[in-house]
Order: structure tokens, then sequence, then C-alpha cells
């Protein structure tokens, strides 16, 4: 068995590091860690095909499913099914390093699509509209749907 690469790259403004690939594990999972700044989020999305659990280290992480909002604190665990809308969002004030494992694996695969090299600055940038059209062109061939910001009222 080969070790495992343990560079970090960015995805869409978090910083990621592969801890254990699929290929390791015949398919059945993936295991990556974040750091997301404070004060970020992800998209509201959903896979397709996976179960995502994530696991939080430090800071703080909201996991908004539907209209609930779980607040997790460190040592939290949130399982996430397949074809449930979510999306991760840090606190305000501190940082979160978290680990999500999705079963099966593939979803690591989508990851490594959309990534750019970690230059080391803290906190990287948010994603670029380059990011953003990447991440929506690759997304459906990983059977995950992001689906569009939520409208505000109007003024």
């Amino acid at each position: 068995m080969s070790p495992l690469p343990v560079d970090t790259v960015i995805f869409t403004g978090s910083r990621v590091r592969e801890l254990i690939a699929g290929r390791e594990t015949g398919g059945r999972f993936c295991m990556l860690e974040f750091t997301s700044p404070a004060g970020r989020g992800t998209p509201t999305h959903m896979h397709e095909r996976e179960t995502e659990s994530v696991h939080l280290l430090s800071g703080e992480l909201a996991v908004i499913v539907g209209e609930e909002t779980f607040h997790l604190s460190p040592g939290d665990s949130m399982v996430l099914q397949p074809n449930q809308p979510h999306r991760l969002v840090t606190g305000e004030s501190e940082d979160a390093r978290y680990i999500v494992v999705c079963a099966p694996a593939g979803f690591e695969d989508f990851v490594a699509s959309c990534v750019t090299d970690d230059d080391g600055a803290w906190p990287p940038a948010p994603p670029s509209k380059n990011d953003i059209d990447k991440l929506l062109g690759h997304a459906p061939r990983f059977g995950i749907t992001i689906f569009p910001p939520a409208k505000g009222p109007s003024a």
C-alpha cells in the first residue's frame, strides 16, 4: 500500500486535505479534512450517491438542512443522507476544522476536479467566478446538485 498524499489544496475557499481516498478502500468511502475560514459557507447542495458524515474537530459549524439549523460543537457529528439538501456554514468569529466521510467514495474526485493550489495564505481567497463555474460544471458528473442562492425579498 502506498502512503496517502498529505498536501493541501483549496476547494471553494477552504483548505482541504485528502486523508483516505476511495482507491484505498475499494470505493467504499473517502475521508477529507476541511479547514474553513470564519464566516464562510457552502452553497446549498445535495449528493445523489453519498451518505456524508461531518465530524467537527474545532471551531463553529452550522449544518442547515431544509428549514432546520444544527449547531455543531467540537466533537459533534452529523450524518446527511443522499438527496438531502444541505449547506455547511462556519461561525462568524472562528474558523472550523472538520472531517467529512462520504460513502461510497467519489466525492474526493469531485473535490479534486475543482481545486486550486494552496499558496499558504490564510484565509484563502473566496471562490472566484472561475472557481464557481468549475464547481457548477463538474457537479452533475458526480451526482451533486448545487442549488442557486435563495432570493431575498425584492427592494
